[in-house]
């Protein structure tokens, strides 16, 4: 039977670009699509590709049928259908339609647009980060991974808003009223790290932290600032990571870090 757990919505669109004007819209793209990284935490994958030039006839790489061109074809994945609703009301997306949409063919002064909703019945998506087997460990991978943090807080209504505002998280209740936090399957390589206290070193007393992965490490603590947050440690880079912690209103440190 197909695996049906997965609330995220996965989709493939197609874009048709006007006659001259690639240019124009491949320019554009960086720009958005950074936009869409920064702003949008629950827009998992977004992949803009174009289509393959055509080969010689005796190249393995044959679109079939041929490919439109000139076109933008799309790739996207989100965490729920409200983080994709998020994304074609935000400002990223309506702004990108609003000042690039005309060159595109249209319909009705809309760029014309072909769209297929997924469900994976079946697959794989093979890990990008660092490898989970590092150099002396092969042949033994860690066990026992941390799957779940909690934050006890003081004031749990005002917290709930803190980290909503900063993180963009949605809660479902549980027993007592306790704020559960899920999130989507994830496809990065887990991390964890036993290191020697530092007196006078933020980030480095005695005890025990959790780091959020981030796409933007500055705009994260932009949030949290404007959310009634502090900044703990700046941001710093170690052995190929780069991090930073912050402070929530009740004075909890959280890490962040920066997705690779």
């Amino acid at each position: 039977m197909a695996n049906r757990q997965s609330n995220n919505v996965s989709l493939v669109s197609q874009w048709f670009i006007r006659h001259g004007s690639t240019e124009q819209v491949l320019s554009a793209l960086p720009d958005y699509v950074q936009q869409v990284k920064a702003g949008e935490p629950e827009t998992l994958i977004y992949l803009v590709n174009t289509p393959l030039p055509e080969r010689s006839l005796d190249s393995p790489l044959q679109s079939l049928p041929p490919a439109v061109q000139p076109s933008l074809l799309f790739y996207e994945e989100y965490a729920s259908e409200a983080a994709f609703l998020a994304h074609v009301h935000g400002p990223a997306f309506t702004g990108f339609v609003s000042e690039y949409g005309r060159y595109f063919v249209s319909s009705d002064g809309k760029p014309y647009t072909t769209v297929t909703f997924l469900h994976r019945e079946q697959g794989f998506i093979r890990g990008l980060d660092r490898p989970a087997v590092q150099a002396g460990q092969v042949g033994s991978q860690n066990r026992h991974p941390a799957v779940m943090f909690e934050i006890i807080a003081k004031d749990q209504d005002k917290s709930k808003t803190f980290y909503s505002e900063v993180f963009g998280w949605h809660y479902e209740s549980g027993s007592s009223g306790f704020a559960y936090v899920h999130f989507p399957r994830q496809l990065h390589a887990l991390l964890g790290g036993i290191g020697q206290s530092e007196k006078g070193v933020a980030g480095m007393e005695p005890g025990h932290s959790f780091y959020l992965l981030v796409e933007d490490l500055q705009l994260a603590i932009e949030r949290a600032l404007a959310a009634g947050g502090s900044l703990h440690m700046p941001i710093t880079s170690v052995d190929g990571y780069t991090f930073a912690m912050i402070k929530d209103p009740e004075g909890n440190p959280i890490g962040l870090l920066q997705a690779v």
